[in-house]
């Protein structure tokens, strides 16, 4: 895992700015190269062959070609095998070479055989051209702008702005609002893209031309063939996918919660690696450790539980600087400070993401599943239901949208952060109708449609990129066995009512982990990482928040901000997300907008 940087001109300080915002990705080691058509630049997190001759950027041997790459190629030791069949010559041990070799075995065309995490950039000095490429399901993130026609990437978007000023982008703004992060290729910053999932991007320094161009596609095809196939083809591919992840030079360890998704990887790793480690942090606000305590003793891991202080508020300021945008998604201060207290036992930790947006985790299925069970009764009687519910009016206008027959809306009226009218009533800008992001997703059945749009959208815009951002930060490597694409495939390939057996959540991967944990954790609800929003309201958290919003930029209304700070407390369950949308936000604009420099004191933006 690296940090990559560059752009298509001629800039030795420009480099050593870049690579000083990026150099907490990759402390090991750094370096660059220049020429008159492109400028490359790499800080290294040594994983794989820690030798100098793994170093980056790397070039073939006339060196015509040049990489700089951030991630891991799985299947690297059999593409080598067969490049080096056909007479290529290796200089090192580093998964990273064989891109390299496959560019001048196969072209582009390389990206089809690789299987693993990355965003890298190739440069063909010969052909004067540059390559930029992600990930299929966009574990990894890259970041580019290009104006006046000339190219700037980054695995972060402050390098990028070392190199320009930042715009605020309004489209996404109101995106953001809705869905609390933005869809690819827009980011918060006008001017500056997110590189697709599955794309890569052709960039001719001699036109100055650009082209994006997918190379793969995860398709929806839901296979009616029996649970026990199923059952049988999950266990084997999440088997080799734990396996090929094990593949280090460097400590590695599994990050435990309890729970359900890194209980079963934990147990999968034991028997692959019998002297694996687990490692759970232990928060005083929300404590998991007992229920990995219960899992590592019963799979006979060595299990260190890390206590952790969660410094409240105190890590909001450093979460957004890491992250590029609003913090909202309030779990990343948890994720940072494991990160940063498991640094001192590993480099390399296994995590349970993408379990639940693969095998039906989130209440959100269950309800679009409850929803499609009620279409065989009677508009006027759901309608009815929605009308004479004690409920509040703000919840009472989401629910009528939820019955609805629009499966669009229907999952809009339960994600999104604010409706079309709370939007227009706090953002000074004209909203539109967030609908249109959904709608290429929502054409077939509606629980499959959402599994598709999250993996698609929520997973690498979203909750990948604080799983990313949050421990690269502290330079560790965080690899996710669920997301291998060629899991993700099958698991798109079960039909959801087998997920979802009488509206139970994670109905048919509790089949599957039952043969190797107990029940007490098979039966386990869903937890995740909770931070205590409750209390630190009564500690001063709502006096911080009105602080905030007296200083917010033009672009919000005051008046409906405070409005919203006042309801929280009556409502949080419906407010939450509102609250921290709007006090991150802040935080992000005053940092990113208004200071010539992040401060990571909390203090400093309410002042």
């Amino acid at each position: 895992m690296c940090g990559i940087f560059g752009f298509s001109f001629e800039d030795r300080e420009l480099l050593k700015k870049m690579e000083s915002i990026l150099i907490h990705r990759g402390p090991d080691a750094k370096g660059n190269f220049t020429d008159e058509s492109m400028s490359l630049g790499h800080c290294r997190l040594k994983i794989i062959d820690l030798s100098n001759r793994a170093k980056q950027p790397m070039s073939n041997e006339d060196e015509s070609i040049w990489l700089v790459y951030n991630g891991e190629i799985y299947n690297f030791k059999a593409l080598r095998e067969k490049l080096e069949q056909k007479k290529h010559e290796f200089k090192s041990e580093t998964d990273s070479e064989v891109i390299i070799h496959g560019y001048e075995e196969w072209g582009i065309n390389v990206l089809k055989r690789l299987r693993g995490i990355f965003a890298f950039a190739l440069y063909d000095s010969d052909k004067k051209t540059l390559f930029l490429a992600r990930d299929r399901i966009g574990v990894k993130p890259l970041y580019y702008s290009i104006q006046h026609g000339e190219i700037v990437f980054a695995s972060e978007i402050k390098a990028i702005l070392q190199h320009m000023k930042p715009e605020l982008n309004e489209q996404a703004l109101d995106q953001f609002f809705t869905f609390q992060y933005t869809i690819a290729p827009q980011t918060l910053f006008k001017k500056i893209w997110k590189l697709k999932p599955g794309h890569y991007m052709k960039y001719c320094i001699k036109t100055k031309k650009s082209e994006t161009k997918k190379y793969w596609d995860l398709k929806s095809q839901i296979k009616y063939l029996t649970e026990k196939y199923f059952i049988t083809k999950i266990e084997e591919k999440i088997k080799e996918s734990v396996k090929i992840r094990l593949i280090s030079d460097v400590p590695i360890g599994i990050y435990l919660s309890g729970g359900l998704d890194s209980s079963y990887i934990a147990a999968v790793a034991k028997e692959l690696k019998q002297d694996i480690k687990a490692y759970t942090v232990s928060f005083s606000e929300d404590d998991e450790s007992e229920f990995a305590s219960d899992v590592a003793s019963y799979l006979d891991i060595d299990h260190k539980i890390i206590p952790c202080k969660l410094q409240s508020l105190e890590l909001l300021p450093k979460v957004t600087w890491h992250l590029d945008k609003p913090s909202v998604n309030i779990a990343a201060l948890p994720l940072y400070a494991m990160a940063q207290e498991s640094k001192k036992y590993l480099t390399v930790a296994l995590m349970g993401d993408g379990g639940d947006e693969t095998f039906a985790g989130y209440e959100k299925y269950r309800l679009i599943m409850l929803r499609q069970k009620l279409n065989a009764v009677p508009d006027l009687f759901t309608t009815s239901i929605a009308s004479i519910l004690p409920l509040k009016k703000e919840v009472k206008n989401r629910l009528k949208i939820f019955l609805s027959k629009d499966y669009v809306k229907v999952y809009l009226s339960y994600i999104s952060s604010f409706t079309d009218e709370e939007r227009q009533n706090l953002l000074k800008i004209r909203v539109t109708d967030q609908d249109i992001a959904l709608k290429p997703y929502f054409n077939q059945n509606p629980v499959q449609s959402a599994f598709l749009f999250d993996i698609k959208t929520l997973l690498p815009d979203d909750y990948l990129m604080k799983v990313d951002k949050t421990t690269m930060a502290n330079a560790v490597e965080a690899r996710v066995p669920y997301l291998d694409h060629q899991l993700v495939e099958l698991a798109l390939s079960i039909p959801p009512e087998y997920k979802l057996k009488r509206l139970k959540t994670k109905a048919f991967f509790r089949k599957v982990i039952k043969r190797k944990l107990p029940d007490k954790i098979v039966e386990r609800k869903k937890h995740g990482f909770n931070v205590p929003t409750q209390q630190w309201l009564s500690s001063g958290l709502k006096e911080i928040a009105l602080q905030l919003i007296d200083v917010a930029p033009s672009i919000i209304s005051k008046n409906y901000a405070f409005e919203i700070i006042n309801r929280f407390k009556q409502n949080p369950r419906y407010y939450s997300r509102q609250f921290w949308s709007i006090i991150t936000f802040i935080i992000w604009y005053k940092m990113y907008f208004e200071m010539d420099a992040p401060d990571f004191n909390i203090n400093s933006y309410v002042s």
